[in-house]
């Protein structure tokens, strides 16, 4: 995957914050959630488009910040959403995980 100069930790704030969304909980929490989310995939977007990047990855992040937008937001069901989270979390896990390699390979503390 594309380096995609975002701290580890913010991608890690994300997808926890994507697996505690598959618990019912109050609407509040799921706005919440879609602002961290959908801003983090648009600034990774961002930063893939600035570096020229144009590959799928950029087309990943950028239907992950469609899908989580918090102001026109896509009504499914709570089961599609719930598969939708966890696929998203594991996603963002594993790109926390990328980066979270790639900083300490790179000596950076």
């Amino acid at each position: 995957m594309k380096y995609v100069y975002l701290p580890y930790e913010i991608l890690a704030l994300a997808a926890a914050l994507l697996f505690i969304a598959i618990a019912p909980l109050p609407y509040g929490y799921y706005t919440f959630m879609r602002i961290i989310v959908c801003g983090c995939a648009g600034v990774i977007c961002y930063r893939l488009w600035n570096s020229g990047y144009q590959g799928v990855w950029l087309w990943v992040w950028a239907m992950v910040a469609i899908l989580f937008n918090p102001v026109a937001t896509i009504h499914m069901t709570k089961e599609i959403w719930m598969t939708l989270d966890a696929i998203t979390g594991v996603f963002f896990a594993y790109s926390a995980y990328l980066q979270y390699k790639t900083r300490k390979g790179d000596g950076h503390e």
